[in-house]
């Protein structure tokens, strides 16, 4: 163990309606690792529906499968459903994932910072945007180690304790994020994706080239594109409850040049135009019901 307080407050949240019955437990990362990690979750139950949409977050996901067999749907044609049944590393992305849990869930998960795979992972970010892959792969058998040790550990606390202090192990400070693209990448998520990247270059002082190339690295999406999630994700947030797209307060409100560019970030994003979005339920903040 690290010595690292245990004493942050873990919420809970029980779901009980026609989506199913589940229940999500989370809490935010330890000082350790506030640069990497944005929270830590686990959740289990059961849907009532077939597919759920992943969509954008400007985030990535360690995924640790901790019950029934689940399944990555490839787009086709034709479709190809991919067994996840261990543990698997989901990069940043700039479209959506369907999935599908048909016997359940049990899945313990860590939402990483946009910078946040390459401190602990020790590979360059742009390796790992758009990609879906077993842990495995990345970490060898330390994946499969971490994943036997969270099903003999049973309280949510050990658990949760667990996999911090694997992360915490795992941190090489050279692979660190610098404090430039922290900061680039704070002013990015605080204006919900408005600034342009000539704005950032020249509030920080440095080139938009030298910009492009931190990210590139340490992130491994473009500051254009990762804005273009967070200006996706603000609109979603402001169509959330509605029985109509608002075409022109939305456009405006989140920064976009015309009601055009709100569509096409929205297909590119979710598949889907703003009207179809709307007609299908979220699960939660970050997915959609498909089926």
């Amino acid at each position: 163990m690290d010595g690292t307080p245990r004493h942050r407050h873990l919420h809970v949240h029980h779901q009980d309606d026609a989506l199913g019955r589940w229940t999500v437990a989370w809490r935010s990362s330890p000082a350790a690792l506030a640069d990497v990690v944005t929270m830590l979750w686990y959740g289990e139950g059961r849907v009532a529906y077939q597919r759920d949409r992943i969509l954008p977050s400007g985030g990535s996901q360690l995924l640790i499968n901790l019950g029934p067999v689940q399944y990555r749907i490839e787009p086709g044609p034709p479709e190809r459903r991919v067994p996840f049944r261990d543990v698997w590393y989901s990069g940043l992305h700039q479209g959506p994932i369907d999935t599908e849990a048909p016997h359940g869930n049990a899945l313990f998960g860590v939402t990483f910072r946009a910078a946040g795979a390459r401190p602990w992972l020790g590979v360059d970010a742009d390796r790992l945007v758009g990609r879906v892959l077993p842990l495995e792969d990345l970490v060898g058998g330390d994946a499969q180690t971490l994943r036997e040790r969270l099903l003999e550990t049973r309280t949510l606390e050990a658990r949760f304790a667990l996999v911090e202090d694997w992360l915490l192990a795992r941190l090489r400070p050279r692979y660190a994020p610098s404090p430039l693209t922290l900061w680039a990448l704070g002013r990015i998520e605080a204006s919900a994706g408005r600034l342009p990247v000539e704005t950032l270059a020249r509030e920080a002082g440095v080139s938009r080239k030298h910009l492009a190339v931190l990210f590139r690295r340490q992130v491994g999406m473009g500051m254009k594109s990762l804005a273009r999630v967070h200006r996706f994700r603000a609109a979603t947030a402001l169509l959330a409850g509605r029985e109509r797209v608002p075409w022109a307060e939305l456009a405006e409100a989140c920064g976009y040049f015309d009601q055009s560019h709100l569509v096409r970030d929205f297909r590119a994003f979710s598949g889907l135009s703003p009207g179809q979005f709307i007609r299908h339920a979220m699960a939660d903040g970050g997915s959609l019901v498909l089926r």
